[in-house]
């Protein structure tokens, strides 16, 4: 063989090499991620069973509404939880509860929120205990 065909053999390979590892990286890729969209659809028919009777949820408040929705923040993560009408407010403060109203939660307030998750997968505040002041 000449160097032309030897450069020319080279390439080729080369070429079929590149192409067989983006095949196997495409494959592979759609292996890693299928299966955790199916794990996540399980997990959000678990939460919203009946079984489970309620998630809580923990941060501080980093916005709140008039239409009862609430956005907490915990280190970078954040999460909004809207807050049923018939959901029980209470502040927790040197050692007393005193049950509060919704318009009395402000932004900052370290809270818990214990949700229900419904099938669609929304969180609903079922109560909320804010127990002081994150700022």
């Amino acid at each position: 063989m000449n160097k032309i065909t030897s450069y020319i053999l080279l390439v080729v390979v080369i070429a079929l090499a590149l192409v067989i590892g983006i095949i196997i990286g495409l494959f592979y890729q759609k292996q890693t991620y299928a299966p955790q969209l199916q794990v996540s659809k399980i997990t959000m028919q678990s939460l919203s069973s009946k079984v489970v009777s309620a998630v809580v949820t923990y941060g501080s408040v980093k916005s709140v509404d008039n239409n009862r929705s609430i956005v907490l923040s915990y280190d970078s993560d954040e999460l909004s939880v809207l807050v049923d009408t018939t959901a029980k407010i209470y502040r927790y403060e040197n050692s007393s509860k005193k049950e509060i109203q919704f318009s009395d939660i402000k932004v900052g307030d370290l809270v818990n929120i214990t949700t229900s998750v419904s099938s669609d997968g929304l969180l609903h505040g079922n109560m909320v205990v804010i127990f002081a002041s994150a700022k």
